[in-house]
């Protein structure tokens, strides 16, 4: 038995509380506010400030491992603390893309890599060695729900929340997209249920954490933009999306015309174009499967969120 803490409290720490109440492990929730709702789910809620090292310190002692999903000053302030408390497992909130298909050049989104800077360190550090393990999937299904992401409390100012932020609006069934890579591939990208990935995560915890790398990559499916944008329109009962296709040579044009306009929206839309085109999201094949956890199949999870 762990003790697990998760950092923060939207709707992807409750998935991971879901999950967690199934097994022997304790949990408790690092919040800013007041949660009594997570006390249907067998979690300790403890209100903590972000900016308070002594505070975060404090709450962390006797953890074993912290899994986050905060971002900015509060994730890297947390890898501090989680350090000098003497946590043995940290996974940060880097759920999609894998870090090591970031380009040099891409902006440092909610210092995403600052913090997997830190964690290097601590990883590396003789006194207080933390050890840190990111678990890569490829996009969320979610981004393409009903509401987005948004719908499940999760993606606060990512600028891809809401429906229709990313690919395709099923809702209005429309698409503005890249099919082709620069070299004229198709474009392709990993996907998985936030749902599964939360599985993965609590069964890996269950079978030990002791020699787990820095990076696992799980999986629900791998298809092409192309592929999406077909069983959109097939789920839909249309012929086809009424869709914007972009040319990839030009989608960093789109990106900073958006800047040069304050239209920062449109700035997150087309980063994550370039990103899904540059192939941020897309990797060869899982290093992580488990008997016990059976992945939607993204037409399944299509069908079931969008079919009549």
């Amino acid at each position: 038995m762990m003790k697990i803490a998760i950092a923060g409290s939207g709707g992807l720490a409750r998935i991971f509380a879901q999950y967690l109440r199934e097994t022997e492990h304790i949990t408790i929730i690092l919040s800013r506010t007041a949660q009594p709702d997570f006390e249907d789910l067998d979690c300790q809620v403890v209100v903590v400030d972000y900016r308070n090292q002594q505070d975060l310190e404090y709450y962390l002692r006797g953890v074993d491992i912290v899994i986050s999903t905060v971002s900015g000053a509060s994730q890297i302030n947390l890898i501090d603390a989680a350090a000098h408390s003497r946590v043995s497992r940290f996974i940060p909130a880097e759920f999609e893309g894998s870090p090591s298909r970031r380009r040099s050049s891409d902006p440092d989104v909610r210092g995403k890599r600052e913090s997997l800077a830190r964690l290097k360190e601590w990883n590396s550090d003789s006194r207080h060695r933390m050890r840190y393990t990111i678990f890569t999937c490829g996009v969320f299904y979610e981004r393409f729900a009903r509401g987005g992401l948004a719908s499940l409390g999760i993606g606060a100012n990512s600028g891809i929340q809401y429906q229709g932020d990313y690919i395709m609006n099923l809702g209005t069934g429309t698409a503005e997209t890249v099919v082709q890579t620069s070299t004229g591939d198709p474009v392709e990208f990993c996907m998985i249920s936030v749902w599964d990935l939360a599985q993965y995560v609590v069964k890996a915890i269950d079978l030990g954490v002791e020699t787990w790398p820095t990076e696992y990559r799980v999986q629900g499916d791998r298809r092409s933009v192309s592929e999406i944008l077909q069983w959109g329109a097939i789920v839909l009962n249309l012929d086809h999306l009424d869709t914007i296709y972009h040319q990839a040579g030009n989608l960093q044009a789109h990106v900073d015309h958006a800047r040069a306009t304050f239209d920062w929206g449109k700035v997150a839309r087309f980063e994550e174009l370039v990103a899904t085109e540059k192939g941020r999201y897309c990797f060869s094949a899982p290093t992580l499967t488990l008997a016990s956890v059976n992945p939607i199949p993204f037409w399944n999870w299509l069908q079931r969120e969008w079919g009549s």
